[in-house]
């Protein structure tokens, strides 16, 4: 650890000074790092060891300074910048005080009602600000959808496409999947190797994320019917079904046109 905590100082000096090292997320380990002038905060995200030898680290730094220009909207955690540290690669953004979706379900098994219905909406405007940019987010899971002050922010969206271009040799998205991505929340064409990532797959993941918020659990096999668990809205059962369907033209075609289904409630009412 001390190792790559040096190297990532080295690459991020002068302006950062590495604080400590946070939770990893599948094989990313993950760190803070404070801007050394005005105090702000980093989270810096290290991609696993055979992921970084393949990756053109200059191409994919490239590639997340456009993202960060094209992903500004309120629920959208933008990525700020890449590059590498010894012979690893790092992406960073900024860094949110507050806890994970994954988190709050491990403490608590599941949402009420209210606040289940706050998240979804939000992460749906954040997709579907990205989806209308033409960028799917790619890895959608409860680990990147963060929960601050009332707020769910969707992070590390783009990031598998951003990486995928850059990958040398043969193994392109296949192998960013397979080292970051967790198979629960791909839809069936992903897990099959068929398909890049899309707007539909990202409503896959929308579906899973509806059925594990209200019940505590991923959609695992055959699972019971969201009305059978729980007592939900039938326009809410209904859109984590079409999210969830198998079939990719069964599902909503982006998260735009989930978010225009919904019968919101207003906010703060």
């Amino acid at each position: 650890m001390a190792d790559l905590r040096a190297a990532l100082g080295h690459a991020l000096e002068p302006a950062y000074r590495v604080e400590r090292e946070v939770r990893p997320v599948g094989n990313c380990r993950m760190f803070v790092a404070l801007e050394k002038s005005a105090g702000g905060g980093l989270l810096v995200k290290v991609l696993p060891g055979p992921l970084s030898l393949a990756v053109d680290s200059t191409r994919f730094e490239q590639g997340i300074a456009r993202l960060g220009h094209r992903l500004r909207h309120p629920s959208l955690v933008a990525p700020r910048s890449a590059g590498r540290a010894g012979s690893l690669v790092y992406h960073t953004r900024t860094f949110v005080e507050g806890t994970t979706l994954r988190a709050w379900l491990a403490r608590h098994g599941e949402l009420p009602l209210r606040r289940t219905v706050e998240v979804l909406r939000d992460v749906l405007a954040a997709l579907a600000h990205a989806h209308a940019g033409g960028v799917a987010h790619g890895d959608l899971k409860p680990e990147n959808v963060l929960l601050a002050d009332g707020q769910t922010l969707v992070a590390d969206t783009g990031i598998l496409g951003a990486l995928a271009e850059t990958l040398t040799g043969d193994s392109g998205e296949g192998a960013a999947t397979a080292s970051l991505c967790a198979a629960d929340y791909l839809a069936p064409e992903r897990r099959a190797g068929q398909a890049a990532p899309g707007p539909r797959d990202d409503m896959f993941a929308v579906g899973v994320l509806v059925y594990e918020m209200l019940t505590g659990r991923p959609p695992v096999g055959t699972p019971e019917p969201l009305e059978e668990v729980r007592s939900v809205p039938a326009w809410l059962a209904e859109l984590g079904r079409r999210c969830r369907a198998a079939e990719p033209g069964a599902r909503w075609a982006d998260a735009g046109s989930a978010l225009a289904s919904g019968s919101w409630p207003s906010r703060g009412g």
